[in-house]
């Protein structure tokens, strides 16, 4: 037998390493495309979950602003049944004390309707 040169040898082991490292750079490429596309597809899902919350967040603020509108409407129904009532009364008081209680009453009752319509007209864009 031929005695095989030590540089040959080493020159085929070098050879089949290099071949390890083309065939790993290859696959961690074809890897690399796919986690990627899983980084883009996670990316959109993100934006649209974005957009998502911030439309929710717009309807969250028109329902808070229409609840105040509500409330502030159903306070101004309440104040006109109270006056109502309180002139109601006044007509069928018996004593003065009586009258003075229903005229305080009423002075209240009015100052809080005054208030809940600047209200109403501020919260409808009336008073502009």
């Amino acid at each position: 037998m031929k005695k095989v040169n030590i540089n040959v040898i080493l020159q085929i082991i070098a050879l089949v390493f290099l071949i390890i490292i083309f065939y790993f750079s290859f696959q961690s490429s074809s890897n690399l495309k796919v986690i990627a596309a899983e980084v883009d597809n996670a990316k959109e899902e993100l934006k649209t979950s974005k957009e998502t919350i911030t439309t929710l967040q717009k309807k969250l603020e028109n329902t808070e602003t229409e609840f105040k509108k509500m409330r502030a409407q159903k306070d101004l129904i309440i104040h006109k049944r109270d006056s109502l009532i309180f002139a109601f009364r006044k007509k069928n008081a018996k004593d003065w004390e009586e009258l003075v209680r229903i005229k305080d009453s009423i002075k209240f009752t009015n100052d809080q309707l005054i208030k809940d319509r600047l209200l109403l007209d501020r919260l409808f864009g009336l008073d502009q």
